[in-house]
């Protein structure tokens, strides 16, 4: 028996050792190839039955995709059930992403007559790393990062006794021979003793207000009390991070509980064995939060990431200190985050006051992932740690492999081969070349891991992406074609792999986003597709209007209100603003006029990200200059979180030509005179949401009327797609429409969703070529 799919690092043999022995069968299991082989010496019928109970009872984190028999003869009869060693050299494998502790180890962990009590890299068959591990397959010890750590007898009894759950459970380890914790200053000084004293000497640190490193599962993270302002403060001023949300890491669930009302799919996406930072709702907040610096943590979000310990050295830290920590990426700004301890050390000195280091070696870096309930599913936002690298199934007919690089901005890669495609973890921003060489490494490390040879390289159409010059390189150096793809129909086609639909079936996509690279060379980004895997047509826009000054429009919100005002006809509405709303000031400066000027003179964009900041900005909540990508538009649905809609406002809907364009230019005098008039702001940004979302269903019934236009499902993709008051009624609008919504969870529906779509269009390209 062959079977498929994600089983190496799960217990899936002892798992079949121990069904096999229950129901008196001979024979043996070994990894071999793309996932396990079973050989029995049995009848047909005990065979079948063999089978059934794989599939019903297979151990949780393991998943089977196929299962073939065939005759095999042994050349002896075998004696009893065995678990032999791996064989072949594991090429297309699945192995499982890293797991957070589980209940048993947990048990083990606090228990003091246990030989791993409070042993920080305790783990088993159910937890513990796994893809920050792994050099190659099958998933052996030797091939991971822990090869460098022979077993103790008594771990060596564990790992070769396949009643045991830590049979072959490769990063098994004890305090005897496993890896070991050590504290280091920023001189170098180096102080190592007990786990318990390290620990202890790391919480009086915390409460006195210092920011720690600690290596973690997949990277380094900086830490500090997030009940100190005066920490948080120190932390944001040490990495430039003026206004970006910290995560929260609270000790236990009933911590969390403490803090936060709690419903149940909130509770399940905390405590699963991904241990992601899940988006929790200020609103909901306890008023025992109040020591907690929620609005230090997240300053202007509706909510704050929270998540529990990932490993066991996070949760003894945590029990040490006794209090919620702030955990967020240990990088400096720009850069990767830090996996090796000497480049820990060096580019992080500025940012923390000492570290907390082991000699585990990470392997692959991952980030931890983010989270959200949304629109009555769980949505990914950083698809990484826990996650990363579970395979996503392709859908029937697209043949081949391809290498796609996403987009610059969360930027993640793929791997499409063998029905199915693999996205990496989250690889952040390509602002800076070490961003860059940590994404050609990520190339060359996949490929190899899971022994898959690209056919082909694809990109975003961008000329100037970091991504797209890099697999320009890439294609040429390994003399394969390179698949230039329109980043907004990526977006789209993310979303229907993730849903299975079938290539060759045009589905209406409403794509919202920041801005991509448009098919005639514009700037995209609020876009109506109607599209298959090869193809697409752009039946509808957003009404473009002018960046005014190129890419500062993106960062400087102000530019964008003053073009839509210009284009409403409301510029002489600028005094008045300014004077009820001193932080409106720029709209009034010289700076202005000239960019007024020049207009002609800047691309046009249909983008709805910078719709969003432009709202932002004339209700205020928007910085003169963003801090990071998204802000304005966080703080916008923040603010109409608070308030209920009480009026919607028409958009404008006419043709240019064989496109249909959603005009926003009715919203602002509305708006305008109603902010002027002393209306709630938050009223306000409500009913701006309300109005998009409804503007948007106006223009897909107008859609549907259109000759020669057909299609019975809607795909929703875009960063934009991400905000609750957006997709939820949206959704809502078109179901009652009779139309069949798709929408994204497995991949983010924001750019880091972008390198699935690719992969799926160059190879639905490719079968049309071929």
């Amino acid at each position: 028996m062959r079977i498929t799919g994600c089983l190496q690092g799960v217990g899936f043999r002892p798992f079949v050792y121990r069904l096999a022995t229950e129901l008196g069968l001979s024979g043996e299991v070994c990894n071999v190839g793309a996932g396990v082989e079973i050989r029995l010496a049995a009848e047909a019928d005990a065979v079948a039955h063999f089978c059934q109970r794989l599939r019903t009872e297979c151990p949780d984190h393991a998943r089977i995709e196929g299962i073939t028999v065939e005759p095999f003869r042994f050349a002896a009869a075998p004696a009893g059930f065995n678990v032999v060693d791996s064989q072949g050299a594991g090429q297309g494998a699945g192995f499982p992403p890293d797991l957070a502790m589980c209940p048993r180890c947990l048990a083990e962990l606090t228990d003091p007559d246990d030989r791993r009590y409070g042993y920080p890299f305790i783990n088993c068959t159910d937890c513990g790393p796994r893809y920050s591990i792994i050099k190659s397959l099958p998933y052996d010890r030797a091939k991971t990062s822990m090869a460098g750590f022979p077993l103790c007898a008594t771990c060596r009894k564990e790992y070769e006794d396949p009643a045991n759950r830590r049979f072959h459970a490769e990063p098994v380890a004890c305090a005897e021979c496993g890896p070991r914790i050590w504290l280091q200053d920023t001189e170098g000084g180096v102080r190592e003793g007990p786990t318990a004293d390290l620990l202890a000497q790391c919480g009086l640190w915390l409460k006195q207000g210092r920011v720690l490193a600690l290596k973690g599962i997949g990277g380094f993270q900086l830490v500090c009390d997030a009940g100190s302002a005066t920490a948080i403060a120190l932390l944001r001023q040490r990495k430039h991070r003026p206004a970006k949300p910290f995560a929260v890491m609270l000790r236990d669930l009933a911590e969390v509980q403490l803090y936060f009302e709690l419903t149940l799919a909130e509770l399940e996406l905390l405590t699963s064995p991904a241990a992601p930072i899940v988006l929790l709702p200020k609103e909901r907040l306890r008023p025992r939060a109040q020591g907690l610096m929620v609005e230090s943590l997240a300053p202007g979000m509706a909510c704050l990431g929270v998540m529990l310990p990932g490993s066991p050295l996070h949760w003894l830290l945590l029990h040490e200190v006794a209090g919620p920590l702030v955990m967020t990426s240990g990088n400096a700004g720009g850069e990767p985050i830090c996996i090796d301890n000497r480049q820990a050390t060096s580019a992080l000195a500025n940012l923390a006051d000492a570290f907390l280091l082991h000699n585990r070696p990470i392997v692959h870096r991952c980030d931890d992932s983010v989270q959200a309930w949304l629109a009555d599913r769980p949505r990914l936002i950083r698809r990484a740690r826990g996650y990363a690298p579970s395979p996503i199934p392709l859908p029937d007919g697209l043949n081949g492999s391809v290498l796609a690089l996403g987009a610059d901005l969360k930027n993640s890669i793929c791997l499409a081969g063998d029905g199915k495609a693999i996205l990496s973890a989250h690889n952040g921003d390509l602002s800076s070349p070490a961003c860059v060489d940590a994404l050609l490494q990520e190339c060359d490390r996949l490929p190899t891991l899971l022994g898959l040879a690209p056919q082909a390289v694809a990109v975003d159409l961008h000329p100037d992406y970091a991504s797209s010059r890099l697999g320009a390189r890439l294609a040429q150096k390994r003399g394969l074609p390179l698949v230039r793809v329109q980043h907004h129909h990526a977006h789209l086609v993310s979303c229907l792999v993730e849903n299975g639909q079938p290539p060759d079936e045009p589905v209406l996509g409403i794509v919202l986003d920041g801005l991509g690279f448009g098919g005639d060379g514009g700037v995209w980004g609020g876009e109506f597709l109607l599209a298959d895997y090869s193809g697409y047509q752009r039946l509808a826009r957003l009404w473009p209007f002018p960046l005014l000054g190129n890419d500062k429009a993106n960062r400087q919100p102000w530019r964008n209100l003053l073009a839509q005002l210009a284009q409403a006809r409301q510029l002489s509405c600028r005094s008045a603003l300014v004077a009820t709303q001193p932080g409106q000031a720029w709209l009034m400066h010289a700076e202005a006029d000239v960019l007024l000027n020049m207009a002609d003179r800047f691309p046009l964009t249909s983008s709805a990200g910078r719709l969003f900041d432009a709202a932002a900005a004339l209700l205020g909540v928007a910085p003169p200059e963003l801090s990071f990508e998204g802000e304005a538009a966080m703080k916008l649905e923040a603010l109409a979180l608070r308030a209920r809609a009480n009026a919607c406002y028409e958009l404008g809907l006419s043709r240019e030509g064989e496109l249909w364009q959603l005009d926003a230019a009715p919203l602002w005098p509305v708006m305008i005179a109603a902010l002027l008039a002393g209306q709630d702001k938050a009223v306000l940004a409500a009913n701006f949401h309300l109005s998009l979302v409804r503007g948007l269903c106006h223009m897909v019934r107008r859609l549907r009327r259109q000759k020669g236009v057909t299609f019975g499902a809607v795909a929703l993709s875009g960063g934009v797609m991400q905000n609750h008051l957006v997709l939820q009624p949206l959704m809502e609008e078109l179901d009652a429409m009779g139309l069949t919504v798709l929408t994204q969870s497995r991949a983010p529906g924001n750019d880091g969703g972008i390198a699935l779509g690719q992969a799926a269009i160059a190879l639905a390209q490719w079968q049309q070529v071929g």
